[in-house]
């Protein structure tokens, strides 16, 4: 799981996270939109049902809309504790 926001500082781009955005929903290409979420967890509008079920099926907690909790990436238990 990761933000929109995460992937625009890998791909070079910091604070383009909206352009990430539009290129997921634009894109004719077959790429992983469901695990991209804003930076507190919130699911895509209007697609909020298909991204939580294809999220669950990635053993990720969904609640209220939001990413609780993924087994990778910014909402792991991992990433939150303390090193």
């Amino acid at each position: 799981m990761v933000s929109y926001g995460d992937v625009a500082e890998v791909a070079g781009l910091p604070g383009r996270a909206r352009f990430v955005g539009r290129l997921l929903a634009l894109s004719d290409r077959d790429l992983p939109w469901w695990r991209v979420v804003t930076s507190d967890g919130r699911l895509v509008p209007g697609a909020e049902d298909e991204q939580c079920n294809r999220l669950r099926a990635e053993r990720v907690l969904v609640a209220g809309n939001r990413v609780r909790e993924a087994p990778l990436g910014r909402f792991s238990r991992a990433r939150r504790s303390p090193t």
